[in-house]
Parts: C-alpha cells; sequence; structure tokens
C-alpha cells in the first residue's frame, strides 16, 4: 500500500508545470485552460500583468467605471477563455485588449485640463548630465523608453499633477512628445528654449509631418534588437521596413515578438519618421516609423 502511494505521489508531481510564472491574478488558484497556461507561459504573464495595469490606469478615468468592469469581465470570460490553452490565441487576444485599454488611456489623457506649472508647453534643452531620461509614465518606476541628451531639445505638450523630487531638485513630471508619441519627463532638468533655438527646432518637426504617408499591405516580418521593425510588402511586392511605433506594436515590443496570427494580415498604415536609439539610448539616426496600424479584412 505504500509503494502504491508513494507511486501516485510521483506520477503526480509529474503531471505539474515545470515552470509557473508570477501574473496578475493567484496562479495557485488557476483553474480554467487559459489561466493556466498564461501562468505557465512566460510571456503570456508578462502580458497580463500589463493587461492588469492598463485596466487600473483605464479604471480610473473612465466616466462608467462599472460599463468598464463588465466588458473586462466579458473579454476574460468570452475572448480570453475561447483560446484555452493556444498560446499564439491568447498572445494575440492580450494584444488587441492591450490595444483598447491603451487607447482610452491615451484620449483620457489628451482630455485632462494641465494643471498651473512653470512649465508651459513649447520646446526645452535638457540640462543633466550626460542625459534626461524619457519614461512611460509620470514617475521614476515607468518604464523606461529613452534618453535625451545633454542640450538635447523636446518638445513639452503639457505638464501633469505629478510633483517630485529627484536629484535634490523639486519639480513637476511633464508629457512630452516622443518619436512621434507621448512619453514624460521631469522638469527640474529643462530648460527653456530661446525664441530663435525654438523656431530652429521647430522646422524639422513640420516638414517631418508633411512626410507622412499612408500604405496599404501585407504584413510580412517583425523582428527586434535595439529597436523593433516591421515590414510590409505592398500588392506590388514591394518591401516597406520602418520603426514599430503604433499602439498595436507597444506589446509586441514588449516581449519582443509579433504573434503569430498576425503575420500575412492585411493592414493600413500610417508612416512617419523616427528616431533609431541604441541599447544606451543614444541617437544613431532617422528612419521610416509606422505609427499607425489598422488591421483590414
Amino acid at each position: 500500500m505504500k509503494k502504491n502511494t508513494q507511486g501516485f505521489l510521483l506520477i503526480a508531481a509529474l503531471l505539474l508545470p515545470l515552470h509557473s510564472y508570477a501574473a496578475s491574478f493567484n496562479c495557485t488558484k488557476a483553474k480554467t485552460w487559459s489561466e493556466q497556461t498564461v501562468c505557465n507561459t512566460k510571456q503570456l504573464s508578462n502580458l497580463d500583468d500589463l493587461l492588469a495595469v492598463s485596466f487600473k490606469k483605464a479604471l480610473a478615468s473612465h466616466a462608467d467605471k462599472a460599463a468598464l468592469k463588465a466588458a473586462q469581465s466579458a473579454w476574460l470570460a468570452d475572448e480570453r477563455e475561447m483560446c484555452a490553452d493556444d498560446v499564439d490565441c491568447l498572445k494575440a487576444a492580450y494584444t488587441s485588449r492591450l490595444a483598447v485599454l491603451n487607447e482610452m488611456i491615451a484620449n483620457a489623457e489628451e482630455s485632462v485640463t494641465a494643471p498651473d506649472s512653470d512649465t508651459a508647453s513649447g520646446w526645452y534643452k535638457a540640462i543633466a548630465e550626460p542625459n534626461l531620461t524619457v519614461r512611460n509614465s509620470a514617475s521614476v518606476t515607468g518604464k523606461k523608453l529613452g534618453n535625451i541628451p545633454y542640450g538635447g531639445k523636446v518638445k513639452v505638450l503639457a505638464p501633469t499633477d505629478k510633483s517630485d523630487s529627484i536629484g535634490g531638485r523639486d519639480g513637476t513630471w511633464v508629457k512630452i512628445e516622443w518619436q512621434g508619441k507621448t512619453a514624460y519627463t521631469f522638469d527640474a532638468f529643462l530648460e527653456k528654449l530661446a525664441a530663435d533655438e525654438s523656431t530652429n527646432t521647430k522646422k524639422p518637426s513640420t516638414k517631418t509631418s508633411a512626410k507622412t504617408r499612408t500604405l496599404e499591405g501585407v504584413i510580412t516580418s517583425y523582428e527586434c534588437g535595439d529597436n523593433c521593425y516591421l515590414t510590409i510588402t505592398d500588392k506590388q511586392g514591394t518591401e516597406h521596413s520602418g520603426l514599430c511605433t503604433a499602439p498595436l506594436c507597444e506589446a509586441w515590443n514588449e516581449m519582443a515578438e509579433m504573434p503569430a496570427n498576425f503575420q500575412n494580415k492585411r493592414v493600413k498604415a500610417s508612416v512617419g519618421t523616427g528616431t533609431q536609439q541604441d541599447g544606451s539610448g543614444n541617437v544613431m539616426g532617422e528612419m521610416d516609423a509606422f505609427e499607425v496600424i489598422t488591421l483590414l479584412k
């Protein structure tokens, strides 16, 4: 009897997953196939953490919190559960939901009235040595997106309501324009540019905007190094490669992988100009960037 019990325990142990990664929910209580798959797949676990953060941010600014909670519950019960243990399906479901929530967050941020601050919108230069950190949220805990080198110019869009003290300086986090999208940095290390300097800075920005064009085709490749690049092939068979900076790319760039079901998807993309950076945040140059990507049927 003792041998049988030991044998049963050994078999049970072998059936347990070899790895269990952290997720936004308690993996020891995971019951459904999708929950167990998320807990046992590192990339899905990371996406689940991102989703939890985005949902919390979206909920904080949403006018109808009950409706958003209901929509999130419906997504969990329907879209996520339909994937069961299909990893690619789950990646696509999470990526799609993240895009929806991040759009809500972006729209809410744009509608917020900026509080009083000494830092008005306009062009500034970084006075932090050797560089000033750019983050994805108004906090030192926000994800680092890159650096503005000492003397580098940046466009401030608006101050936030987040005050802080960094490096012995008191200041406010400000919203800035960074590689075609919104980011944040600390205004205590910014200095207002003189009129002639800001004028010289604005001209290239206008020129870049004028270069924005629309492209239709199919996604044929995605790869990441220091930057993440997407290739879209148009109906003439011409390949167009550029930085993947669109909201749709955020989850892909986080895990440095595009879900397989997006391969050969028909898309419409707005192409502008983005900045390539090395692993240390140093600017390497400019190239095409896919700023908005819309999936076509």
